[in-house]
């Protein structure tokens, strides 16, 4: 079943000066010390161009870039002689934190039929950099394909910078293609470049592509642990047809635990599933964090709904001891499983997990094998304790779509890169 995206996509962000700082191939200017030696400077050239290497080398990039300056003003220059005034600009510039005179200059080589055949490959990657920062899309396609016709791939950023030059051009087959290759070439180990990722997304929403924009949502979630993008994947998952409650319930107790609750109905509808399930405590637990967040009200609707929460709720504490008592006495362990919904709810996860193990052990005809392990690996997960939640949500199996996409939810949530305690 194809499911739809809820909300807008997510706005693609520029890749900006950040790959030009982490992925900036470094390259030294050289001035010719043999004038017959191609290519070389001219003397006047030369000579300003020495002294300002010097000083670049002791970190003076002021008072080279003054150097650099006049030798630009000399008259008569030859290709090669402008060609090594803006390497050494590009790379002053770079240095001075002035990336727009980094562009000029970048791209003028880049453009420059001078240019030595060896210099090609480190001075179109700058060049692509600094041109997508510049938005200079065009010139990132012109530079990339030169580029990939000198062979061996593009890296990582170079491929996400295309990708975001196709995509402002509306490009979006080939906006997702770079993206994806982008994220593909990212070495082992490292995380993947956010910006391809953002604009794969938004590349595949474009062309209405929705299970590929929710693998890599996964990715995004997976890598970056953030509560926009996990809202994205559950209010996606909340569409699927033969949703019951308790699936529901599941997909939002996720949301709570990625803090990504944004709207009022993420608070109410969380409530009213809990409530229609006789877990009143939790119903309770939703809407005080709406009304904390500022996203419910304590007025008209939601105010009724809180005050049938809080009653019911009181009731429940009181009659907890009893259901609990029944529950360890009961033959099967449906009461168990019951019993351990309840006390998730209660935030009580530790004996959640203990009457849900419980009733996995007595079994027995009504007893729900895939809840009792949800309720295992979710409490587990919002211990810490990511290796017992995953070996619990591992053993929910052979269920309802909605089921197992909360069972995969979850997983994805235990196995983010930059898992934490509990919230």
């Amino acid at each position: 079943m194809k499911t739809r995206f809820v909300r807008t996509a997510l706005a693609v962000c520029l890749l900006g000066s950040a790959a030009a700082l982490t992925a900036l191939v470094p390259v030294s200017p050289a001035v010719a010390a043999d004038a017959a030696k191609p290519p070389s400077v001219s003397a006047p050239v030369g000579k300003l161009l020495e002294a300002a290497h010097k000083l670049m080398d002791a970190n003076d990039y002021a008072g080279a870039l003054v150097l650099i300056k006049q030798a630009q003003a000399l008259p008569n220059q030859t290709g090669i002689d402008t060609y090594e005034i803006n390497h050494f600009l590009a790379i002053t510039a770079f240095n001075l934190n002035d990336h727009a005179t980094a562009d000029t200059a970048f791209e003028a080589m880049a453009e420059s039929p001078d240019m030595p055949a060896d210099d090609k490959p480190s001075m179109l990657h700058n060049a692509i950099l600094f041109a997508s920062e510049a938005k200079h899309d065009d010139k990132v396609i012109k530079y990339a394909q030169e580029l990939s016709a000198l062979g061996g791939p593009p890296d990582a950023p170079v491929l996400a910078s295309l990708a975001q030059a196709y995509y402002h051009a509306n490009d979006f087959p080939n906006a997702e293609a770079a993206s994806l290759k982008a994220v593909a070439a990212t070495p082992a180990g490292a995380t993947p470049n956010r910006g391809a990722l953002e604009i794969a997304l938004a590349s595949e929403l474009k062309l209405n592509k929705q299970d590929d924009a929710f693998k890599v949502l996964e990715t995004i979630v997976t890598n970056f642990d953030e509560s926009e993008e996990w809202g994205q994947l559950v209010d996606v998952s909340l569409s699927i047809k033969g949703m019951k409650d308790l699936d529901a319930l599941n997909m939002y107790r996720l949301k709570i635990a990625t803090r990504s609750a944004n709207g009022p109905d993420d608070y109410t509808v969380m409530a009213s599933l809990a409530l229609q399930n006789g877990y009143p405590v939790e119903a309770q637990a939703a809407l005080e964090a709406g009304l904390a967040a500022g996203k419910v009200t304590n007025s008209g609707k939601s105010a009724a709904q809180l005050a049938e929460a809080r009653g019911r709720a009181a009731k429940d504490r009181a009659s907890l001891p009893a259901f609990e008592a029944a529950a360890v006495k009961s033959p099967n362990g449906e009461l168990d499983v019951k019993l351990a919904e309840t006390l998730y709810g209660y935030g009580r996860y530790a004996d959640a997990v203990t009457a849900a193990k419980r009733g996995l052990g007595k079994g027995g005809a009504k007893t729900d094998a895939n809840e009792a392990n949800m309720i295992i690996g979710m409490a587990l997960a919002m211990q810490g304790d990511t290796a017992g939640a995953q070996a619990a949500l591992d053993n929910v199996k052979n269920g309802a779509p909605a089921t197992m996409r909360a069972q995969h939810l979850w997983s994805l949530y235990v196995g983010r890169k930059y898992a934490t305690a509990a919230h």
